[in-house]
């Protein structure tokens, strides 16, 4: 799997302590701290006067010898010795490709040195921004693609996320955007492309550049988890909620990675914190609700009510919302109204979108096998490769069943 290493080094002063910032650890050379996010390690002393002189040499390579005399001046000591001290940095900064081997030669830093010698370190240089105007516009337009929900915006979504990343390699958020778009493009209209390495090299990227980066770690799971990584998935999905308590959406995609595991109570609490934190999305209410729909009806009850005004309240708004539009249907279905909810589901222009699934839920809902097998059969035409969530989402109870169900499943799963 392809690396991609991104990693800026200043020099600077603050007031007669040095600091130097590499691949997103802050160093206080006096101090002999390295600090990231909410982590701290303390570097040894040899540590800290190795990656100065590795700083100073500005991407050259460093012999053995020279390293030797440059940090143990005066002291006899041998080649094991620079090792530890080279394996010391890597382990502590946690990125084994931040020094590399020279064989025969010595070690280098892998990125080149930005130098700003005086600066404040928070105050960042206007040659720090990683991205172009226009790279950021793009994130913009792919996002709003995104949540529209069509076919033919979700393939925008991926032509413009990549040009974003293509543009502007070096701003996480667009590599963390590509990424998304690539594992979306995998799961759901694949049409025979293995897009997941792709996907991994991107999140890696992307954390490489900006290591508190939530989104790239709530994709790295998802892809973990499709295969067959799930202890890796879920350690990375843990990783994404500890840095985004908040972000209503990240907790809505979590609930669905780990109900796609299994794991029913935690999808039920990543979805009512989800619609906690955006209590006017009606996503999040819509998923407790076919969640708690057997085991919990008055809950899940409550949910659908919940959701169906939203659906309802944003209709209102924008008449043509197709995640409004396809959610409609299961939401009156679980609430009993079934000919209102058949009328709903026919009432939907045909869209080669993977938003058809809630239209599959809809008609097994109301017991129309058929018509709820014939949206299935459309999906998996189409690459569709998330067949294992059938026999965890319980909108396909009423299907479970049904052999015909069983054999498409093992299908998808074997594609």
């Amino acid at each position: 799997m392809p690396i991609y290493i991104y990693a800026a080094f200043r020099i600077g002063q603050r007031g007669n302590r040095m600091q130097l910032a590499i691949d997103g650890w802050r160093i206080d050379v006096a101090a002999r701290t390295a600090k990231r996010s909410n982590r701290t390690e303390q570097l040894s002393p040899r540590a800290v006067r190795l990656l100065q002189v590795l700083v100073e040499a500005d991407c050259a390579v460093v012999s053995r010898a020279d390293l030797l005399d440059r940090v143990w001046p005066n002291v006899i000591v041998g080649d094991e010795s620079l090792t530890q001290v080279v394996s010391e940095i890597r382990r502590k900064l946690a990125n084994r490709e931040l020094i590399a081997t020279v064989a025969r030669g010595g070690y280098r830093l892998t990125a080149p040195v930005l130098r700003d010698v005086g600066a404040q370190m928070d105050r960042p240089a206007a040659t720090d921004v990683p991205f172009t105007l226009d790279a950021y516009a793009l994130c913009i337009e792919a996002q709003d693609c995104f949540k529209r929900g069509g076919e033919g915006s979700q393939r925008a979504f991926v032509s413009l996320a990549a040009q974003a990343a293509a543009l502007a390699p070096d701003f996480a958020e667009a590599r963390s955007l590509h990424a998304l778009a690539l594992l979306k493009r995998h799961v759901f209209w694949s049409e025979g492309a293995m897009l997941l390495d792709d996907v991994l090299a991107e999140c890696e990227a992307a954390i490489r550049l900006k290591p508190d980066l939530a989104s790239a770690y709530l994709t790295a799971a998802a892809a973990q988890a499709l295969i067959g990584l799930a202890d890796a998935g879920i350690r990375s999905l843990e990783r994404a909620l500890w840095l985004a308590p908040d972000d209503a959406g990240l907790h809505l995609e979590a609930a669905i990675l780990v109900l796609s595991m299994g794991r029913r109570e935690a999808a039920a609490a990543l979805a009512i914190r989800s619609a906690m934190l955006a209590p006017r999305a009606f996503d999040a209410d819509l998923l407790a609700a076919r969640i708690f729909q057997y085991t919990d009806p008055a809950r899940g009850r409550a949910h659908a009510e919940r959701a169906l005004h939203k659906v309802r309240a944003e209709l209102s708004i924008d008449p043509h919302s197709m995640r409004a539009l396809y959610a409609l249907g299961p939401l009156l279905a679980q609430l009993g109204d079934h000919r209102a909810a058949r009328s709903a589901l026919e009432g939907i222009t045909h869209h080669d979108s993977p938003l058809e699934y809630y239209r599959a839920i809809g008609f097994a809902q109301i017991g129309d096998m058929s018509a709820a097998l014939e949206r299935l059969d459309f999906l998996a035409l189409r690459g569709w490769r998330h067949g294992c969530i059938l026999d965890k989402d319980d909108g396909f109870r009423p299907l479970r069943s049904d052999q015909r169900l069983q054999r498409l499943q093992a299908d998808i799963v074997a594609a």
